[in-house]
């Protein structure tokens, strides 16, 4: 038997030069500057008898009735996945969505236990393995609020048959480095940890539950490297012209699987699939080498934080962000507050703050605004930055 562990405009007048201005503009939205350069990558379409396998993973995520899962109908993705493939090639799904897709693979020198620890534990912020792209996010069972993860790792040494793992996810991105804009948006999620040819594998599926939240103005202080970032309450691009777009994320559906092989030593290979409708006025802008390179900046991100040999022991970062969950509002505002001073004193020549509306959000006035999650948030990358021997703003650790 299945183990199974239940979780959970009007049209402005200046649109009207949109057709005039569109392809500039593709050019330009949604990803970082290292997208806008021409792709060099060969294209190539995953083999169309892999989209049963697509359709069956997508009809797995959902609040209401959905589909027993069919370990059989998922065997040739997974061995898509573990083989190995050219370089330079540039994968997508095609005949299964309108949404753009895109297919992208890296590996941890670690091994599943370790990224399951890291990446799927309650007790640690989800964002810690993405913080250049998530803000903040948070699980949540469908009904209530229990917002508690299993131990997945503990699963892995006597597993039989498939641990299925179903709930909702609240996420809240960071601003995007070429237009600025930022959105909230739910995810049904669905994790299914099994074993493939005597291999463990996690096999994790998110699917957007409804339109984002309309984009809202925020900016990337310094490098994105710095993972340092503001929000505003102002919809719209922070592009030249561009202030008054509403954009939105339509709808994206994700396929991540982690799948662990074992040689000399101990690795874990990440294939991602990536489907995103996003833009505005319904029109999808977003092109494959967008997706690509969003994968592409994803992958390198995560793998330096995994593989980091600055990272902690994860029972003592359990414990540092246990002690900041546990702060009293007073506590988190007046951090935030030193948070805000010390950028204001780091950031003093920075391009960004030569807009008014940016230099606002410096203020310290800006903190009775931030909801509890959002206080909590920027104390935890904080600390996450300072154990990574990355450049920082206030020492959470001495506190």
């Amino acid at each position: 038997m299945n183990n199974k562990i239940t979780l959970e405009n009007v049209f402005d007048n200046r649109l009207k030069c949109l057709w005039i201005i569109l392809p500039l503009l593709a050019a330009v939205f949604w990803f970082p500057p290292a997208a806008w350069s021409d792709n060099d990558m060969m294209e190539e379409k995953v083999p169309e008898a892999l989209n049963p396998a697509f359709e069956h993973l997508l009809a797995l995520t959902g609040s209401g009735e959905i589909t027993a899962f069919n370990p059989e109908l998922v065997e040739g993705l997974l061995s898509f996945v573990a083989a190995p493939k050219e370089e330079d090639r540039l994968f997508y799904v095609d005949g299964t969505s309108k949404a753009t897709s895109a297919y992208h693979e890296f590996v941890f020198d670690k091994t599943l236990a370790h990224v399951l620890k890291l990446s799927y534990n309650s007790a640690l912020p989800s964002f810690i393995t993405n913080p250049s792209s998530v803000r903040h996010s948070f699980w949540s069972e469908f009904g209530n609020e229990k917002q508690n993860l299993p131990q997945l790792w503990n699963y892995l040494e006597e597993m039989a048959d498939p641990v299925i793992v179903r709930g909702r996810e609240t996420v809240e991105s960071t601003p995007d480095t070429n237009t600025g804009a930022y959105y909230r948006y739910e995810l049904d999620r669905t994790l299914v940890l099994m074993k493939h040819k005597g291999n463990n594998l996690l096999i994790s599926l998110s699917k957007q539950a409804d339109v984002s939240t309309v984009g809202k103005r925020g900016v990337v202080l310094g490098t994105d490297n710095d993972w340092t970032y503001l929000y505003s309450e102002k919809k719209g691009l922070d592009k030249p012209g561009l202030g008054w777009v509403s954009s939105y994320m339509y709808d994206s559906f994700s396929i991540i699987v982690y799948y662990e092989t074992h040689g000399e030593v101990t690795r874990v290979k990440c294939g991602a699939f990536k489907w995103l409708d996003a833009g505005w006025k319904k029109i999808n802008m977003v092109k494959k080498h967008h997706i690509y390179k969003g994968l592409e900046r994803f992958g390198q991100t995560y793998k330096a934080i995994v593989e980091n040999p600055s990272l902690p022991d994860i029972a003592v970062m359990e414990g540092f962000f246990s002690k900041i969950r546990a702060m009293g509002s007073g506590e988190l505002q007046a951090l935030n507050r030193t948070y805000l001073k010390s950028l204001r004193e780091r950031y003093v020549n920075d391009k960004s703050l030569s807009s008014r509306w940016v230099t606002k959000l410096l203020k310290d006035e800006q903190v009775e605004k931030m909801d509890t999650y959002e206080l909590r948030s920027v104390l935890m990358l904080d600390y996450f930055k300072s154990a990574l021997g990355k450049s920082h703003h206030i020492e959470i650790a001495m506190q």
